[in-house]
């Protein structure tokens, strides 16, 4: 028997546990692989030193085995070779693994393909842990668009980072065992040297995931996205009325080169995300945008929300809708799928308790900027805590206080919002209070609170007002 990774799995070693993941975790899938299983699995330390010896080349199980006989010393070599074959034939039968009897087959391998048993001892299967798994880099704040509700001050759209110091990120980071990289700026390709960052990515095997508006891709970086089976790309579309999209960005023709780039990006394989922020613009259209998606096999996120601008002034947030426009905007979307996914989240919210970690800031990730800043989370630039020209990332991620700070805030720490009776539909947000509110983290805006009353109101007479008889919760 031949044993492989799978090509879209990662699997890192730590010292005392392992993790294998697909790139859903990080990036995105076509709305047709939505019910394949696999995710993210942690894996015991004995059962990550079986995993290690794994690549993407087939490899012959007693092959495999010799080389574990000299770790696990204590272990007759029949036994050890039953456990290995029993946890990687589990691991393949939830498609971490290709797996054949030949080296043929088990690169042709698809899910499904093999006769699996369905059970594997516990001593494999580890328990969650909270480590660095994804780094996001502004790559550059210049753009090619002025869009009217971006976060990033306009005038602060003048830096590129060094390529360098990129590279530094990427090694260090990859020395840290990280799984992925985000890109974004401002526009991520306008930095010339945009192609050999994610070259070197692939190099590094990380999972990459690009925030564009995709108006500058060429053949050459296609080419090299497609190189990359875990490499995913976020795009935005305001409406399928390119009026309304590119009086949004305030460039022209931005439309018709945003959506033929996805079609590009569509017809070589490329996973991407169509993200449709709704404000006062597109507020009488948005809803175009998830069709064409969906009539083309796109997942597309829409979201009311809308990140105040970092230097505190809030001038973006004349485009935010008002609690009325929002009203109509739910009722536009309102299905039985819809209230059941909000009424699914909203359940798991009110599971989390006082002890709960208000986010994960700082749990399985961190952002730089251009500058070589290290902050919480896009959008929350001003929030420094150290910079990666003078710092390691290993450095800041054990030992800068901030860090340990904010890592520490609570549930019970904003005691307004840990027993609302509409917390499971809000979102407690450092960042958005911190923008909207001059820096100060604890305090939130009266907007957010008003919109949570009124969505959980609306969902909650979901069976009264859309369908004979009542469900209400």
């Amino acid at each position: 028997m031949f044993f492989r990774l799978n090509d879209r799995i990662l699997f890192r070693q730590y010292t005392e546990f392992g993790y294998l993941t697909d790139n859903s975790m990080f990036g995105y899938r076509f709305l047709n692989e939505d019910n394949l299983s696999v995710r993210e699995k942690y894996i015991s330390e004995s059962g990550s030193v079986m995993l290690g010896m794994l690549s993407r080349t087939p490899q012959d199980l007693d092959s495999i085995v010799r080389k574990l006989i000299k770790v696990f010393t204590d272990v007759d070599y029949e036994t050890l070779r039953q456990d290995t074959l029993e946890f990687f034939i589990y691991l393949a039968s939830e498609g971490y693994l290709c797996c054949g009897e030949s080296s043929e087959a088990c690169n042709s391998f698809g899910h499904g393909s093999y006769n699996f048993a369905s059970a594997v001892s516990e001593d494999y299967i580890s328990e969650p842990y909270n480590f660095l798994r994804s780094i996001h880099v502004e790559t550059t704040t210049l753009c090619n668009e002025r869009c009217l509700h971006c976060y990033i001050p306009h005038g602060y759209k003048n830096k590129l980072i060094d390529p360098l110091l990129l590279y530094k990120i990427l090694e260090e980071g990859r020395a840290m065992n990280i799984i992925n990289v985000t890109f974004s700026g401002g526009e991520p390709m306008m930095h010339p040297e945009f192609l050999s960052f994610l070259r070197r990515s692939r190099e590094l095997d990380l999972s990459v995931n690009v925030l564009t508006n995709l108006t500058l891709l060429t053949r050459e970086i296609i080419a090299e996205m497609a190189n990359n089976p875990m490499l995913s790309v976020q795009t935005s579309l305001y409406s399928m009325n390119a009026d309304v999209h590119d009086s949004i960005t305030q460039l022209r023709g931005s439309f018709e080169k945003t959506k033929s780039a996805v079609l590009k990006l569509l017809s070589q394989g490329i996973h991407l995300q169509i993200s449709c922020p709704i404000m006062k613009h597109n507020k009488d259209s948005f809803s175009s945008v998830i069709e064409w998606a969906g009539a083309n096999n796109i997942p597309a996120a829409v979201n009311h929300v809308i990140f105040a601008s970092y230097d505190n002034s809030n001038t973006n947030l004349v485009n935010r809708l008002s609690i009325d426009d929002l009203s109509v905007v739910i009722d536009k979307q309102i299905s039985a799928d819809y209230v059941s996914s909000l009424r699914e989240t909203a359940r798991e919210k009110y599971l989390l308790t006082g002890d709960s970690p208000i986010c994960s800031v700082f749990r399985y990730y961190l952002c730089v900027s251009a500058d070589g800043d290290v902050f919480p989370c896009a959008g929350w630039q001003s929030k420094k805590v150290g910079n990666l020209r003078t710092q390691t990332i290993r450095e800041i991620w054990e030992e800068a206080s901030e860090v340990r700070y904010l890592r520490q805030i609570k549930r019970r720490d904003f005691p307004k919002c840990v027993s609302c009776e509409d917390r499971g539909y809000c979102t407690v947000c450092m960042m958005v209070n911190a923008n909207e509110n001059s820096g100060d983290i604890f305090r939130i805006s009266d907007f957010h609170c008003r919109a949570a009353a009124m969505t959980r109101a609306k969902i909650n007479s979901y069976g009264c007002n859309y369908h004979q008889g009542c469900s209400r919760e």
